[in-house]
């Protein structure tokens, strides 16, 4: 095995290292969270009315540490792995028509392509340089273009460098002008990111809406449980009071649960859908899905609970 292979291989091992420990990391703290729940449950006593007489923890219940739980299941992993990724893909592709332009220019003055791409190796293309390099290493010891290409492909792994590999790799083996074909594609490539961009900073109101429709959702409940649930659930009307016509009662603890699971499942999919607008990743959702449900979670403590709300509107 070459060393740039060995050198590729550890720094392949060392990437699912650390991401493991990311995993590893949300996933203790989320069973911890867990844990901590199921102790404030089985700690918690209540009278013969259900009120509590002693909590473990006062202000959290254990659906609140189940929602925390998923937050950071998600959350961690999200931010650490997930954004790591994109953000090394975004600068790959950004430095790609660079790259490529380099490439042309070179051969324009006579270079062969091994000499072309050597050349452009000394220059920094953010995470383009390493994998440059060793696609320079491959090419003067002898391995085919082609090979060298599509290692250079799969190590790089983003949708554009895919594209301009299959372009090349097809002009390399019909023949023709290498020059001419690395201009050509480094155009396209352009292209593609400009069009990109436009698409995002279209997107981008959509991604507000879905923010929007989220806390208008918020407010709707709120408006139902401080308007509605809340005041008949203290009434406790019974048959006498309706003359025997209905007896209602609303189990407002109920009533809380079943809310801020509809908070989290609510905030967990319109993440989703904004990631996917945006972005066109399902993965990139997850990080609008994390902010949406902790949004959910702290609006529905301050101002849905109805043991104690923090905050009530007066409507």
């Amino acid at each position: 095995m070459a060393i740039s292979d060995e050198v590729e291989v550890k720094t392949r091992e060392f990437q699912i290292t650390q991401d493991t420990i990311y995993w590893v990391i949300a996933i203790v703290a989320g069973l911890l969270l867990v844990v901590l729940g199921i102790i404030d449950f089985i700690a918690t006593q209540r009278d013969a009315e259900g009120n509590i007489i002693s909590d473990f923890i006062t202000i959290l219940d254990i659906n609140d540490f189940v929602i925390l739980a998923l937050i950071v299941v998600i959350g961690i992993p999200t931010f650490l792995i997930i954004y790591r990724e994109e953000r090394r893909q975004a600068r790959i592709d950004e430095n790609l028509p660079y790259l490529l332009r380099e490439i042309s220019n070179a051969q324009r003055t006579g270079m062969s392509l091994p000499r072309a791409i050597q050349e452009s190796a000394k220059r920094h293309y953010g995470p383009l340089t390493p994998e440059l390099r060793k696609m320079s290493s491959k090419i003067s010891w002898g391995i085919p273009f082609s090979k060298a290409m599509e290692d250079f492909e799969e190590s790089i792994d983003t949708h554009l460098a895919r594209r301009a590999s299959l372009l090349i790799l097809e002009a390399e083996r019909s023949g023709g002008n290498l020059e001419a074909i690395f201009e050509a594609t480094e155009k396209h490539v352009q292209t593609l990111l400009n069009l990109k961009k436009e698409r995002e900073g279209a997107m981008k109101p959509y991604v507000w809406i879905v923010y929007a429709s989220f806390i208008i959702f918020i407010l709707v409940v709120v408006i139902l449980f401080q308007t509605f649930f809340i005041p008949f659930g203290s009434a406790n009307i019974s048959q006498e009071q309706t003359a025997g016509i209905f007896d209602l009662f609303i189990d407002l603890n109920t009533l809380e649960v079943l809310f801020l699971h509809m908070l989290a499942v609510q905030g967990f999919f319109s993440g989703l859908v904004a990631g996917k607008m945006s972005k066109m990743s399902i993965k990139g959702g997850l990080m609008h899905s994390v902010v949406l449900m902790f949004i959910g979670w702290f609006a529905f403590k301050i101002l849905i609970q109805p043991d104690n709300p923090l905050i009530t509107l007066n409507i």
